[in-house]
């Protein structure tokens, strides 16, 4: 568990440090406008670098929240699922009932969460 929750920790700084490149590029560089280059080109250049950006950004959240989960103290956080896009974070999984709520609570603290969609369930009595 603890060899688990450091191996999240550690993702969770790769992440935040993918995101730390704050130079503007320089003119005439692969990542600076070219001469000539046509607005549409830009357009999805633009947009994609958008993409890529919101994929970061929704994995270092849902790192985020797996971590805060891990760390909770009597929580079976290994059965929770958790994904995220745009900052509207969802849990899946079969956990005890009486840990349903502490999850979804758990979650909403996370900075960053903008909304929880809680699709945990309790495994059924046997």
């Amino acid at each position: 568990m603890k060899r688990r929750f450091s191996i999240l920790v550690a993702c969770v700084g790769l992440a935040a440090l993918a995101g730390c490149n704050d130079r503007p590029a320089e003119p005439g560089t692969a990542t600076g406008a070219a001469t000539g280059t046509s607005a549409d080109t830009m357009e999805k250049l633009e947009t994609n670098a958008n993409r890529a950006g919101q994929a970061v950004d929704d994995a270092v959240l849902t790192t985020k929240v797996k971590t805060a989960l891990l760390a909770e103290e009597g929580l079976d956080a290994g059965a929770i699922s958790v994904s995220s896009e745009k900052g509207v974070v969802t849990l899946r999984g079969n956990i005890p009932a009486n840990q349903i709520t502490r999850a979804d609570a758990v979650a909403r603290k996370v900075e960053g969460v903008q909304e929880v969609i809680n699709a945990l369930a309790a495994p059924p009595s046997s």
